[in-house]
């Protein structure tokens, strides 16, 4: 599969959902290492990149550029990252991949593609029309995909965008093809409404309506939570890719699973040990990307699940107060 200049070697590709708050880039190198052939950051602010890009302070400018460093994956031929961002304005998007641009440029950034979010249902997004709120006005969609272009292509970077299958109601066959009008390279489609947000089941076969409509590449997004889910929603929708999110934050050998399941191999469960190893290497990483300890925490809590007592040791890793003593706390576990 070829998305702009990238070549995914895998078929069908998987790539990890941006989730705010858990894809920073440690996270995104041990996943991209752990089969996934793409992952995005998660979501920034293309006015706030812009706000940087005009040299003025603000208290938010090491969170937002935490946001944009890139995995270490930067000789990979295999495997891509990305950065996402939304926004309502098309020159304020234009400035932002501008931005990125220039700290790929300069080499503080190794992106290999950039993703417009018109698919968050977040009510903060939302509000400052950017997002889902955006699926209302196919106008606006094509003019902030177009600057998005426009911009990416000064630096030979493909565009992707993700989508939800409308508003209120269905238009994703409408969504998506004024996407592709646009010059976007790829698409991902989440199977809700922004409406339903995340309740009710993803429509796979209204992703599949997608797939039809459109000659670029899809992923399907939404309610894959297992190997056998993997395969399903493709079977289902006849998607190219399949994005994958939550379920990875306590099986990180997801993507390694629905690869064996997909070549009708045996797939191994996710041992405890191979959680502790995962943590463990998280936290060694956090110092290149200057990631808080907090960060180590969130993720150990989402490890430290689907197990009997696994709210127990919840609660024993929130009184932790560093990195060493969750890894503690996980190998005492591990020796129950």
């Amino acid at each position: 599969m070829d998305i702009g200049r990238l070549h995914l070697s895998s078929s069908p590709a998987l790539a990890l959902a941006p989730m705010a708050g858990y894809t920073d880039a440690a996270f995104r190198t041990l996943i991209l290492s752990r089969g996934a052939d793409m992952a995005c950051s998660e979501l920034t602010s293309a006015s706030a990149l812009a706000y940087l890009a005009s040299g003025k302070k603000t208290s938010e400018r090491a969170k937002t550029l935490s946001i944009i460093k890139s995995a270490a994956i930067e000789k990979s031929k295999r495997a891509f990252d990305g950065i996402q961002i939304f926004g309502s304005k098309p020159a304020e998007v234009e400035v932002a991949v501008n931005f990125i641009l220039a700290k790929i440029d300069s080499g503080e950034c190794h992106a290999k593609f950039i993703d417009i979010n018109f698919g968050c249902p977040a009510p903060k997004v939302v509000r400052n029309g950017g997002g889902s709120a955006l699926l209302q006005d196919m106008e606006k969609v094509k003019a902030i995909a177009e600057a998005a272009v426009d911009a990416a292509s000064a630096g030979s970077l493909p565009v992707t965008a993700k989508i939800r299958l409308g508003y209120k109601t269905k238009n994703n066959v409408e969504i998506a093809q004024t996407i592709e009008s646009s010059g976007i390279s790829a698409l991902t489609v989440h199977g809700r409404t922004a409406a339903q947000k995340f309740s009710g089941k993803s429509d796979w076969k209204s992703i599949g309506e997608v797939v039809r409509a459109v000659s670029i590449p899809v992923f399907g997004n939404g309610d894959v939570r297992t190997p056998q889910d993997n395969r399903a929603i493709i079977e289902e929708s006849g998607c190219a890719g399949v994005m994958i999110g939550r379920a990875v934050l306590s099986n990180p050998n997801l993507f390694l699973q629905a690869r064996d399941f997909l070549a009708k191999k045996k797939f191994e469960p996710i041992t405890w040990n191979q959680k502790i190893e995962f943590l463990s290497e998280y936290i060694e990483l956090m110092p290149r990307y200057d990631l808080p300890f907090h960060a180590a925490l969130d993720l150990a809590i989402q490890l430290a699940s689907g197990f009997r007592g696994s709210a127990r040791l919840r609660g024993e890793l929130m009184k932790a107060k560093s990195a060493e003593a969750l890894l503690e706390k996980m190998e005492q576990k591990s020796a129950e």
